[in-house]
């Protein structure tokens, strides 16, 4: 995904929320809703990005512009003028990524990066809206179903264990899609021993 990449508000799942944990503020289960398709990109990968930068002469620190409300999670490879640095070779860090050597003469850097939205962003990328929304849904859910406290009527145990079962499934299979997006592969095939 780059910068023209199609984003959708974050609050369109709170319709599929905020029945089922009555009469939670519409504020806190947004809230809940940030906080998971944080977590869930961060842990799965779903969010890659490929990114060009320059880089001067002399300077050892690349700064990363990302879309606004993004943060870097990892690069997953970086390349100065076409050339495939080794991991040994930089540090990456949330908005910057820090050489281990000067370049001698200006450069591009090209970042195959993963991210993940900041704390308050209010979109998500429509690509993972739709093939992840329920599980980001279930995340929040348990989230939310596991409060307790005075005012909290909506605490219910069994149902933040259901969903948040069903949250690490979706985030397991999301990270095994992103795996062969990258690496490539498909069926496994089991030995039937015939």
């Amino acid at each position: 995904m780059t910068f023209d990449t199609r984003m959708e508000r974050m609050d369109g799942l709170l319709p599929r929320i905020l029945p089922q944990v009555l009469p939670c503020p519409r504020s806190m289960a947004f809230d809940a809703v940030q906080m998971v398709a944080g977590d869930f990109c961060k842990e799965t990968g779903a969010w890659s990005m490929v990114l060009a930068e320059s880089v001067l002469a002399g300077e050892c620190r690349i700064a990363v512009a990302t879309p606004r409300d993004t943060v870097l999670v990892d690069v997953l490879d970086l390349y100065l003028d076409g050339r495939r640095l080794d991991r040994a070779d930089y540090v990456p860090s949330p908005y910057d990524i820090v050489l281990r050597f000067t370049p001698q003469s200006d450069a591009v850097a090209t970042i195959e990066a993963t991210a993940r939205p900041a704390r308050t962003a209010a979109t998500l990328p429509a690509e993972i809206m739709e093939a992840w929304g329920d599980v980001i849904v279930h995340g929040a859910l348990a989230r939310l179903k596991s409060m307790s406290g005075a005012r909290i009527e909506w605490t219910d145990a069994q149902g933040a264990a259901m969903h948040n079962g069903l949250y690490n499934e979706g985030c397991a299979a999301a990270r095994t899609r992103m795996f062969r997006r990258r690496h490539g592969g498909g069926t496994l095939y089991a030995n039937s021993g015939d």
